[in-house]
Protein backbone atom coordinates (compact mmCIF):
# COMPACT_ATOMS: atom_id res chain seq x y z
CA UNK A 1 0.00 0.00 0.00
CA UNK A 2 1.40 3.35 -0.98
CA UNK A 3 0.15 6.35 0.94
CA UNK A 4 0.99 10.03 0.90
CA UNK A 5 3.83 10.67 3.36
CA UNK A 6 1.81 12.48 6.05
CA UNK A 7 -1.01 9.93 6.04
CA UNK A 8 1.53 7.12 6.17
CA UNK A 9 3.30 8.76 9.10
CA UNK A 10 0.02 9.16 10.98
CA UNK A 11 -1.26 5.62 10.47
CA UNK A 12 2.13 4.01 11.14
CA UNK A 13 2.42 5.95 14.40
CA UNK A 14 -1.09 4.94 15.46
CA UNK A 15 -0.63 1.27 14.54
CA UNK A 16 2.65 1.24 16.46
CA UNK A 17 0.83 2.65 19.51
CA UNK A 18 -1.96 0.07 19.16
CA UNK A 19 0.48 -2.86 18.91
CA UNK A 20 2.46 -1.56 21.91
CA UNK A 21 -0.67 -1.21 24.08
CA UNK A 22 -1.93 -4.64 23.01
CA UNK A 23 1.41 -6.23 23.82
CA UNK A 24 1.56 -4.58 27.26
CA UNK A 25 -2.04 -5.35 28.22
CA UNK A 26 -2.54 -8.69 30.03
CA UNK A 27 -6.36 -8.51 30.06
CA UNK A 28 -7.78 -10.06 26.85
CA UNK A 29 -10.78 -7.68 26.91
CA UNK A 30 -8.55 -4.62 27.01
CA UNK A 31 -6.19 -6.11 24.44
CA UNK A 32 -9.13 -6.54 22.07
CA UNK A 33 -10.33 -3.03 22.93
CA UNK A 34 -7.03 -1.63 21.68
CA UNK A 35 -7.30 -3.86 18.61
CA UNK A 36 -10.62 -2.18 17.75
CA UNK A 37 -8.68 1.02 17.00
CA UNK A 38 -7.03 -0.55 13.93
CA UNK A 39 -10.20 -0.12 11.89
CA UNK A 40 -10.49 3.52 12.93
CA UNK A 41 -6.88 4.26 12.05
CA UNK A 42 -7.30 2.77 8.59
CA UNK A 43 -10.67 4.43 8.08
CA UNK A 44 -9.21 7.87 8.81
CA UNK A 45 -6.63 7.33 6.06
CA UNK A 46 -9.34 6.11 3.70
CA UNK A 47 -11.23 9.39 4.09
CA UNK A 48 -8.31 11.29 2.57
CA UNK A 49 -6.77 8.78 0.17
CA UNK A 50 -8.33 6.09 -2.00
CA UNK A 51 -6.52 2.77 -2.10
CA UNK A 52 -7.98 -0.62 -3.04
CA UNK A 53 -6.21 -2.29 -0.13
CA UNK A 54 -7.95 0.08 2.28
CA UNK A 55 -11.29 -0.84 0.71
CA UNK A 56 -10.54 -4.42 1.80
CA UNK A 57 -8.66 -3.76 5.05
CA UNK A 58 -11.21 -1.47 6.73
CA UNK A 59 -14.19 -3.87 6.70
CA UNK A 60 -12.04 -6.93 7.37
CA UNK A 61 -10.48 -5.39 10.46
CA UNK A 62 -13.97 -4.43 11.63
CA UNK A 63 -15.26 -7.97 11.04
CA UNK A 64 -12.26 -9.54 12.75
CA UNK A 65 -12.71 -7.28 15.76
CA UNK A 66 -16.43 -8.10 15.99
CA UNK A 67 -15.80 -11.86 15.89
CA UNK A 68 -12.99 -11.77 18.44
CA UNK A 69 -14.85 -9.37 20.73
CA UNK A 70 -17.95 -11.57 20.57
CA UNK A 71 -15.90 -14.56 21.70
CA UNK A 72 -14.31 -12.57 24.55
CA UNK A 73 -17.79 -11.49 25.69
CA UNK A 74 -18.95 -15.12 25.62
CA UNK A 75 -15.98 -16.10 27.76
CA UNK A 76 -16.91 -13.39 30.29
CA UNK A 77 -20.35 -14.95 30.81
CA UNK A 78 -18.95 -18.45 31.19
CA UNK A 79 -19.20 -19.85 27.67
CA UNK A 80 -15.78 -21.50 27.42
CA UNK A 81 -16.58 -23.80 24.50
CA UNK A 82 -14.31 -21.82 22.15
CA UNK A 83 -11.26 -20.42 23.96
CA UNK A 84 -9.22 -17.36 23.13
CA UNK A 85 -5.67 -18.51 23.74
CA UNK A 86 -2.62 -16.46 24.57
CA UNK A 87 -1.16 -17.64 21.27
CA UNK A 88 -4.15 -16.22 19.38
CA UNK A 89 -3.79 -12.87 21.11
CA UNK A 90 -0.05 -12.82 20.41
CA UNK A 91 -0.78 -13.56 16.75
CA UNK A 92 -3.22 -10.66 16.73
CA UNK A 93 -0.47 -8.34 18.01
CA UNK A 94 1.90 -9.73 15.36
CA UNK A 95 -0.70 -9.05 12.68
CA UNK A 96 -1.05 -5.42 13.74
CA UNK A 97 2.74 -5.03 13.77
CA UNK A 98 3.01 -6.63 10.33
CA UNK A 99 0.29 -4.32 9.01
CA UNK A 100 2.24 -1.33 10.33
CA UNK A 101 5.45 -2.60 8.72
CA UNK A 102 3.77 -3.23 5.38
CA UNK A 103 2.33 0.28 5.29
CA UNK A 104 5.61 1.79 6.44
CA UNK A 105 7.52 -0.06 3.70
CA UNK A 106 4.95 0.51 0.91
CA UNK A 107 4.28 -3.23 0.75
CA UNK A 108 1.12 -5.23 0.20
CA UNK A 109 -0.92 -5.43 3.40
CA UNK A 110 -2.96 -8.54 2.56
CA UNK A 111 -0.72 -11.05 4.41
CA UNK A 112 -1.15 -9.06 7.63
CA UNK A 113 -4.91 -8.75 7.11
CA UNK A 114 -5.08 -12.51 6.46
CA UNK A 115 -3.33 -13.12 9.78
CA UNK A 116 -5.87 -10.94 11.59
CA UNK A 117 -8.78 -12.71 9.89
CA UNK A 118 -7.33 -16.12 10.71
CA UNK A 119 -7.32 -15.26 14.41
CA UNK A 120 -10.93 -14.13 14.07
CA UNK A 121 -11.87 -17.37 12.29
CA UNK A 122 -10.31 -19.49 15.05
CA UNK A 123 -12.36 -17.51 17.58
CA UNK A 124 -15.55 -18.89 16.00
CA UNK A 125 -17.12 -22.30 16.54
CA UNK A 126 -16.35 -23.51 13.00
CA UNK A 127 -12.78 -22.22 13.23
CA UNK A 128 -12.20 -23.85 16.62
CA UNK A 129 -13.61 -27.13 15.33
CA UNK A 130 -11.46 -27.01 12.18
CA UNK A 131 -8.32 -26.27 14.20
CA UNK A 132 -9.15 -29.12 16.62
CA UNK A 133 -9.86 -31.55 13.80
CA UNK A 134 -6.69 -30.70 11.88
CA UNK A 135 -4.61 -30.96 15.08
CA UNK A 136 -6.12 -34.40 15.68
CA UNK A 137 -5.34 -35.53 12.13
CA UNK A 138 -1.76 -34.26 12.43
CA UNK A 139 -1.30 -36.07 15.75
CA UNK A 140 -2.67 -39.29 14.28
CA UNK A 141 -0.38 -39.03 11.24
CA UNK A 142 2.62 -38.36 13.47
CA UNK A 143 1.78 -41.41 15.62
CA UNK A 144 1.47 -43.58 12.53
CA UNK A 145 4.81 -42.36 11.18
CA UNK A 146 6.54 -42.97 14.52
CA UNK A 147 5.18 -46.52 14.71
CA UNK A 148 6.69 -47.45 11.33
Amino acid sequence: MKLPQQLKKNVVSELEFIAKKMKEEPDPSKKVFYYSAVKGALERVQRYHYDKELVVAVPLTEISYALINDRVNHLKIGDTMVPITEEMLNTLVEGVSELKQAIENDQVTYPAIEKLMEVAYFATGPGFYTRSFLDSVATLQQSQEESR
